[in-house]
């Protein structure tokens, strides 16, 4: 098994914080900024580039920064730890115990985002109750920090490819409107990043078969972010053009 992590960027000035252990790539023409990384998930997987055999992943060029971890320390992770379809940090600068489970904070932070998705997941036949979703607190993650096998691709792809479709094409009118609108105080973005990042939980909750390994190394999380990587989030917070 190989395992391959590539961390994203999207701007030149970037390139040279990168974390050594993972693989740079290039996304400074950023062709769908609107979709953040699901781009780049769709794009790599539609490419074949998830492979059998393997456990792939795409993180953010702020990996290191929302983790407290390296990247050549999540690897060591995964490869002590055969066996899993996916393997996840989340970051430790969210509020994942002041919540019921993550669409409930979503909902806190992007108003309305609880109602939008779940008329979206309707549209694709899954019926859920998103504001009540059950779930351990070891299915909690925020950010798209993860990587799978391409049995685990698969099945992620086919859930949210069918969100991806509904989104551009099974919309009404009122629902377009909302869910290409701003969704938060902070960050320019719409609600379809807000949704996408939730995925990934959601179907850890309402697929039990999945087989998934959480990193949960507290000694490892730092008290503070390196102030340079601090110095750069707080730059690209002013672009529109960047991952959540």
């Amino acid at each position: 098994m190989a395992t391959r992590i590539h961390q994203i960027f999207y701007e030149a000035d970037q390139r040279p914080i990168l974390d050594p252990a993972l693989i740079p790539y290039d996304n400074t023409a950023n062709p769908r900024p609107e979709w953040r990384e699901y781009h780049v998930f769709r794009s790599e997987w539609l490419a074949g580039n998830c492979r059998a055999g393997d456990v792939t992943g795409f993180m953010s060029w702020k990996f290191a920064a929302k983790t407290g971890i390296t990247g050549r320390a999540f690897i060591d992770f995964i490869e002590r730890n055969p066996g899993y379809d996916v393997y996840f940090v989340n970051p430790y600068r969210v509020e994942p115990r002041t919540f019921d489970n993550i669409w409930q904070q979503a909902e806190v932070h992007h108003p309305g985002i609880i109602d939008l998705a779940q008329r979206i997941l309707a549209a694709t036949g899954v019926e859920i109750d998103l504001a009540n979703l059950e779930k351990s607190p070891d299915q909690v993650l925020f950010c798209n920090y993860w990587a799978g096998t391409r049995e685990f691709w698969d099945r992620y792809m086919d859930f949210a490819e069918q969100v991806y479709w509904q989104i551009l094409d099974g919309l009404d009118e009122a629902d377009r409107e909302r869910i290409w609108s701003r969704a938060d105080s902070r960050i320019d973005a719409s609600y379809v990043p807000f949704v996408m990042e939730r995925l990934f939980s959601t179907l850890l909750a309402i697929r039990p078969g999945v087989r998934y390994l959480a990193w949960n190394d507290s000694a490892n999380i730092p008290v503070a972010w390196p102030r340079r990587l601090l110095g750069l989030l707080k730059v690209r917070r002013r672009s529109r053009h960047h991952a959540p």
